[in-house]
């Protein structure tokens, strides 16, 4: 998903986005080239949010 797509889809400002992923809260599918477009890994989002609710629940 695009980071314009995200935004829509969240509704976080696409600076917002930009922020997250460059401190780690948001994770980016792995680029085969530099000029690629970055794309959230929505399938690791939703691992982490998992490990997150299973932490939570004990």
């Amino acid at each position: 998903m695009t980071y314009d797509q995200y935004s829509q889809f969240s509704g976080m400002p696409k600076r917002t986005i930009m922020d997250w992923v460059s401190d780690g809260r948001l994770p980016i599918k792995e680029k085969a080239k530099a000029k690629e477009t970055p794309l959230i890994n929505m399938v690791e989002l939703l691992e982490m949010a998992t490990r997150e609710t299973l932490q939570r629940m004990g």
